[in-house]
């Protein structure tokens, strides 16, 4: 009788572990994404995108890669049997591969989509993020695909925070190597259809720039084709380039050739895939641009104090310099928020803390960084707070209030916050509405 209980005890045991777990697995499947229900964690991978495959490295799935375009060249990843292109992959190799699903982006062509789709394969495509938070949903997002809604999403919120942590703790590192002038400006050179074109706000390389402590002296322009009046006013102190194509077009260039990076050997060929990968590739360029910059120097705590007591004792009203004054539009005064940024305070901890490092928010953006800057827009009186806009969806009256704001201050009025305007609504010196 006794070991009739025990076998049957056990067996109930059995049972609710099974269901226990089956519990746990509910929790994180199905997925709901992109059209598509995902029933169970997949366990083959083929990653066509670059940009991708560094994201899904980083939050540590590299087990589940069994296949990748040429495209994705990390060296971490090349023992993965090379599918083809990015754009028209071999779909017989990705199935015999027993893919469950292929991560790419708008390059893929429709017939080889539909292919893999009529072999069952889900087809995820990934958008490049244009801001600090498009970064962080894509984390999420491949996580919740490859790890479920609940413990994969955390995973890739976590290793999202793990790649920032890295990234500031480079930039705090530099903290006030720049000396208590302006800050060096820089940009990001490459060619594309035949013309020399700049990386501006809306790319990952500018996000990256911005961790240098350097100003991306293309932040505020909108066309990414250069000017080369334009870029040899501005004058960056750094060159950052794609190729030799790249260097050949600027040195042909007569104004271009003059500037004062070309002439003191201030440049650094960069590959622009490499400014382009939010991963543990960021980092890596990150780490090479410093270097560059900054000749391996790292701030003690000591000489960042300095710094910082040594501005305390200049002047409010000091004029801007030659170098800040380049990194200005044509079209704007001399009273650009880049110049007040060096003579104000900023208030972003009285908004959660909110992290400006590249962020840039637009029209039908929905996250907590509208929220925070709604409240500012509301506090500085452009938002009124008996309309109730502080809602964290980025309307027509938020776009309405970022152009009143930005006429006031002095900048481009696009209604879009990029990343100077945010900066300079965060300021604690930004004018009021009235």
């Amino acid at each position: 009788m006794k070991k009739l209980v025990s076998v049957l005890l056990a067996a109930t045991v059995a049972v609710s572990s099974a269901a226990l777990l089956a519990g746990c697995n509910n929790k994180d499947y199905p997925v709901e994404v992109a059209n598509y229900t995902i029933d169970k964690e997949p366990q083959n991978v083929v990653v066509l995108d670059a940009a991708t495959a560094d994201i899904m490295s980083y939050i540590g799935y590299d087990r589940k890669f069994v296949g990748r375009s040429e495209a994705v060249k990390q060296e971490n990843l090349a023992a993965a049997p090379n599918v083809g292109s990015m754009s028209n992959p071999d779909v017989n190799e990705i199935v015999n591969l027993k893919t469950d699903v292929v991560f790419s982006n708008d390059n893929l062509t429709k017939g080889a989509q539909e292919k893999l789709e009529e072999k069952g394969i889900k087809v995820i495509k990934m958008q490049q993020p244009q801001s600090t938070t498009e970064v962080k949903t894509n984390y999420e997002t491949v996580g919740k695909i490859l790890g479920g809604k609940v413990t994969g999403q955390k995973e890739g919120k976590d290793a999202y925070d793990k790649l920032v942590g890295e990234l500031e703790k480079q930039k705090r590192e530099i903290e006030g190597l720049s000396g208590t002038g302006a800050l060096n400006t820089i940009c990001y050179l490459y060619m594309e259809d035949g013309k020399l074109k700049q990386l501006t706000n809306g790319s990952f390389g500018n996000i990256l720039m911005g961790y240098t402590n350097c100003v991306n002296i293309a932040v505020n322009i909108d066309q990414n084709t250069v000017d080369p009046a334009t870029l040899s006013s501005a004058n960056p102190t750094f060159v950052f380039y794609n190729d030799a194509a790249t260097m050949d077009a600027v040195k042909a260039d007569a104004s271009l050739a003059k500037m004062t990076a070309l002439k003191s050997s201030k440049t650094m060929q960069l590959s622009l895939e490499k400014m382009s990968l939010p991963g543990a590739t960021a980092v890596e360029t990150l780490k090479a641009m410093i270097a560059f910059i900054y000749n391996g120097k790292k701030a003690t705590p000591d000489e960042a104090a300095a710094v910082s007591a040594t501005a305390a004792s200049q002047p409010a009203t000091q004029p801007a310099t030659k170098a800040q004054n380049a990194t200005q539009p044509a079209t704007q005064p001399a009273t650009q928020p880049a110049t007040k940024a060096q003579e104000a305070k900023s208030v972003t901890g009285d908004y959660g803390n909110i992290n400006l490092d590249g962020l840039s928010l637009k029209a039908e953006d929905e996250n907590d960084d509208v929220l925070q800057m709604q409240q500012r827009l509301e506090d500085l009186g452009y938002l009124k707070k008996e309309d109730e806009n502080v809602t964290g969806y980025y309307g027509e009256m938020t776009a309405q209030a970022v152009k009143d704001f930005q006429k006031k201050n002095g900048i481009k009025d696009t209604g879009t916050a990029d990343n100077a305007t945010l900066k300079a609504l965060f300021l604690s010196n930004a004018k009021k509405a009235s």
